[in-house]
């Protein structure tokens, strides 16, 4: 099989030639590479002979949609029209101080609507947590509900130039990878932004319409750049629900009543165009299995094992793995970061006991390995798939 054949024969539920396995390895690639663009992705994935799923619109690369409620200063976005020249009907006023760790960015946008006002810290690499860090908001973007209609206008339309390169790379990719559209508009990734971390939390109790109401105009938003991505070509959608799990800190119910109506809604969406949907979590997720089971979801991927998550890739194997694929299960921190190529070995050994049994396994992390993983793991990691994951062969 082709490496794309194998990976979208085991998404599709299916038994290909053996297990395929791809650790997450987008901040791996940026680190090494300086550059996370599909060609770079495929680059390293085919060096240690890793079967390749290229996300194609990940906020590393080039967002489908310029995200600057999330990326102030244009972070991996930019416009023909200029920084922030796609919102054509906002006055921008933005002034930015920078300092020995952080950057700081005070914004004002003027729209029809009335404005709206942020303060943001971002930290300088490696002086924030991780080796890309999250934007800290000082002064949320949206406050109140009466801010909602002014932030409608600060979503700019699909980027053309994003748009017009996915036929051709995935035409110039062909059989090598399979391509996944990524966009992280949604409430599950960056959606809640407007709302900061905290002021997200607090909005579930204190103002539940408002954090309905960000969450519906991430969506539709959300569901535009996806339309955008399937109608030129992309058959699998990849989203990261990071911000919506309970490793975040939501409540059951909030999780029902607000972001599982949404995850229902996309699946469908893509199913329309007959594509699959991969749901991704990188923490505790366990309890939201069934849940997502029912709603349709292709794949689950993530599937973080103990001490950091709660899932036993085992036990969801058996549950669960007539009616679903699965992708994960691999500790990123324990087995990759901190772990030797042996560990990683034995880990993918263990993992395709558990789950490769039938197909519909991807073998995988459950988030991206840290930049310091020497590479002597990744190619452990693919070895290791070709010694335990045939099909047939005993381990």
């Amino acid at each position: 099989m082709t490496r794309r054949e194998r990976v979208l024969t085991a998404l599709r539920h299916g038994v290909p030639d053996r297990v395929p396995c791809f650790p997450a390895i987008i901040r791996w690639i940026r680190y090494h590479e300086g550059c996370t663009c599909p060609w770079h992705q495929l680059k390293v994935a085919e060096e240690y002979d890793l079967d390749v799923i290229v996300m194609y619109g990940a906020y590393t690369w080039r967002s489908v949609t310029n995200d600057y409620v999330y990326s102030p200063g244009g972070g991996y976005n930019y416009s023909p029209l200029g920084l922030y020249g796609d919102l054509p009907q906002v006055q921008v006023e933005m002034r930015i101080e920078n300092q020995p760790e952080h950057v700081w960015y005070h914004r004002t946008f003027r729209t029809p609507a009335g404005d709206l006002r942020d303060v943001i810290q971002w930290a300088r690499p490696n002086f924030g947590y991780g080796d890309g860090p999250n934007p800290h908001r000082v002064e949320p973007l949206v406050k109140t509900r009466a801010d909602l209609e002014a932030l409608k206008f600060l979503y700019p339309e699909p980027r053309p130039d994003v748009l017009a390169d996915l036929p051709l790379t995935l035409n110039q990719i062909g059989t090598r990878a399979l391509v996944c559209g990524v966009d992280c508009m949604h409430a599950g990734s960056w959606g809640m932004e407007p709302l900061g971390t905290e002021n997200m939390l607090m909005a579930s109790v204190t103002d539940p319409e408002l954090l309905r109401g960000v969450c519906r105009l991430a969506q539709a938003v959300h569901l535009r750049n996806l339309r955008a991505l399937l109608e030129r070509g992309v058959g699998v959608i990849y989203d990261s629900w990071f911000q919506a799990g309970p490793a975040v800190g939501w409540s059951p119910g909030t999780y029902e009543e607000v972001f599982l109506p949404l995850v229902k809604e996309t699946v469908n969406f893509v199913h329309e165009f007959d594509g699959l949907y991969i749901y991704q979590d990188d923490g505790k997720m366990r309890d939201l299995i069934p849940h997502l089971v029912e709603a349709g979801v292709d794949v689950i991927s993530g599937l973080q094992p103990p001490d950091v998550g709660d899932v036993t890739l085992s036990d969801v194997k058996a549950r669960y793995g007539s009616r679903v694929a699965l992708m994960g299960g691999l500790d990123p921190c324990y087995t990759f970061d901190m772990g030797t190529p042996d560990t990683v070995r034995e880990a993918v050994r263990t993992a395709i006991a558990d789950a490769g049994a039938g197909g519909g396994y991807v073998c995988s992390t459950a988030e991206a390995i840290d930049p310091r993983t020497p590479p002597e793991s990744l190619h452990a990691a693919s070895q290791a798939a070709t010694d335990f994951g045939v099909y047939g062969r005993d381990l």
